[in-house]
């Protein structure tokens, strides 16, 4: 009689083992704050979103594009554009801060908060 409560505390040490290594496994495998970063942004370079700026300013702007050299990357995520307003008939100039995302954060004539200095 010894000898089968023996075996069932080895067979019930195996299981909890195994169930250990289980979660364990998905520890180890699961959501790094690493991987949970990577799929919040789409891109980790800015000049990335230069299409979908453009794609953008055409939709606000009725067809207004932007040339190719109208598009500088200033700092970080922050853009300095020029363009040609069809509505207006005048050269814009605007600065876009967008997100890892392409999304746009800020878009206005005035300089962000970030490259604002106590001189300017």
């Amino acid at each position: 009689m010894n000898s089968d409560t023996n075996r069932i505390s080895l067979n019930d040490n195996m299981l909890k083992s195994k169930l250990i290594l289980l979660v364990l496994f998905f520890m180890i495998n699961g959501c790094s704050s690493d991987r949970k970063k990577e799929e919040e942004c789409y891109y980790d370079k800015p000049r990335s979103c230069d299409k979908y700026i453009d794609t953008e300013i055409r939709s606000i702007n009725m067809g207004s594009g932007i040339p190719s050299d109208g598009i500088v990357l200033i700092k970080d995520w922050i853009f300095y554009l020029t363009y040609f307003d069809n509505v207006s008939q005048k050269i814009v100039e605007k600065y876009v801060k967008v997100n890892c995302k392409c999304e746009i954060i800020y878009f206005d004539n005035n300089k962000p908060q970030e490259l604002r200095t106590p001189f300017n």
